[in-house]
């Protein structure tokens, strides 16, 4: 079996590494991956070179031999890329796509078949493959979603892969009814904000890891990259609490806070602000994502 990818940005490349670093593919399957621009392969020729490893700048010669397709380019390209793979495939053909902010009723009138939402996460990079069980190298969550025409196996094709890497969080279509009982379209509060924790989470997180560092640097003879290597470790180190010993923060918090002490002013302040910062970040990102789906809808809705 051929597996194609069309994109080799920065969910393409980590899918595409992933998968290879992890000796994912049975000695049947091949993985032929395009992109415009054939030098970003550089270096994945040299770590992959006797792989059943294909690439190509062309992406009908993926839509040609592939019947599982990932399409990981930008939101608004990728109506490009099904204009020009549509004519190549065929009702056995199953699209893959990464591209937040665009649903199944937006591609319905281009293509009619068999389509998963795939939101993968940044923190599912694997850096090596020495660990034997996907549980031991699991990172972050990558979230799916499939219209009704994708059957079990081909669900759990694609979800298995995903797993290997990371944890995989199936998201259904939500179901809502009005006055009559019949049911009404309606957005997807539970895929947006799970979006939000688990593909914008690392960046939100990098933010404050910089700001933090940013702060020490400023404010003592501490150097940012000194304040972030400690920030670092203290992050994991207490992410591991909460992992392995299964501690809630309230635990970890009193464990670390003494009343009146020194840590609970810090935390007193915290509980002050996060809450509102937090709900502001929500509401922010939900209002963008509004904002593309409207864009989405006059580029593929239109009459």
């Amino acid at each position: 079996m051929k597996i194609g990818v069309i994109g080799y940005g920065n969910m393409g490349s980590m899918i595409v590494n992933n998968i290879l670093k992890l000796n994912l593919l049975l000695d049947d399957e091949e993985l032929i991956v395009s992109n415009r621009h054939l030098n970003k392969f550089e270096s994945l020729i040299e770590e992959y070179p006797e792989e059943n490893l294909n690439i190509t700048s062309d992406n009908t010669e993926v839509a040609t031999q592939c019947e599982k397709i990932l399409i990981s380019v930008e939101t608004p390209q990728f109506k490009d890329v099904l204009d020009e793979i549509t004519p190549f495939i065929n009702e056995k053909t199953h699209i893959i796509y990464t591209c937040a902010g665009l649903n199944f009723n937006h591609i319905k009138q281009f293509f009619d078949g068999k389509l998963s939402l795939v939101i993968p996460t940044l923190a599912s990079t694997v850096t090596s493959n020495n660990a034997i069980s996907s549980l031991s190298r699991r990172k972050g969550v990558t979230l799916i979603k499939h219209n009704k025409k994708v059957e079990l196996e081909e669900k759990l094709f694609i979800e298995d892969i995903f797993n290997e890497f990371s944890y995989v969080k199936r998201i259904d279509d939500p179901i809502y009814y009005n006055e009559d009982d019949v049911v009404v379209p309606s957005n997807d509060p539970e895929l947006e904000i799970s979006t939000i924790i688990s593909s914008c989470g690392p960046a939100f997180i990098a933010k404050m890891i910089e700001s933090f560092a940013q702060a020490c640097d400023d404010m003592t003879n501490i150097s940012k990259e000194e304040a972030e290597d400690m920030i670092v470790k203290t992050i994991v180190g207490t992410s591991l609490l909460k992992d392995d010993q299964s501690l809630s923060n309230d635990e970890i918090i009193n464990k670390v806070a003494t009343k009146k002490g020194i840590t609970q002013e810090g935390v007193d302040l915290l509980d002050k602000k996060m809450n509102k910062i937090s709900k502001d970040l929500i509401k922010t990102l939900l209002n963008r994502y509004e904002e593309v789906n409207n864009d989405m809808n006059e580029t593929y809705l239109k009459k």
